[in-house]
């Protein structure tokens, strides 16, 4: 089965994800240095993602949701790109318990909402019980 692509050959959605991902990538030794877990998530298969990952040089996981049971379980919103489901742009912040603290959606600038993820993140591990 083929994937969608634009001119260029890129695929829809590929280049704000792959911003997103350097600007975590760029961000992480401050995530790091705090303590912070960084993960990314997303509907492709772990061969795409593993490649992906490789070729950016990502310091954190990225997770498959290919069978779409994440996406279902916490109804990410999502769009259609091709014959592919898709899970929109958004950042969890999520505590030491386990919770989603907070939702990050819709992520218009990339940059300024990793930087708000880093302080919401740190403020939660400093709000969690002891």
């Amino acid at each position: 089965m083929s994937r969608p692509t634009l001119p260029g050959g890129r695929s829809p959605g590929s280049a704000g994800c792959t911003l997103e991902n350097r600007q975590f990538r760029a961000a992480w030794p401050q995530f790091e240095a705090a303590g912070i877990a960084v993960h990314g998530v997303s509907t492709q298969t772990p061969e795409e993602q593993a490649a992906f990952a490789r070729a950016e040089d990502l310091p954190f996981p990225l997770l498959s949701d290919a069978q779409l049971q994440l996406t279902a379980g916490l109804r990410l919103p999502t769009f259609q790109a091709g014959q592919h489901l898709r899970i929109k742009r958004l950042i969890l912040v999520i505590g030491p318990d386990r919770t989603v603290r907070h939702t990050l959606f819709p992520i218009t600038d990339i940059p300024a909402a990793v930087a708000q993820a880093c302080t919401l993140a740190v403020a939660a591990i400093a709000d969690a019980p002891a």
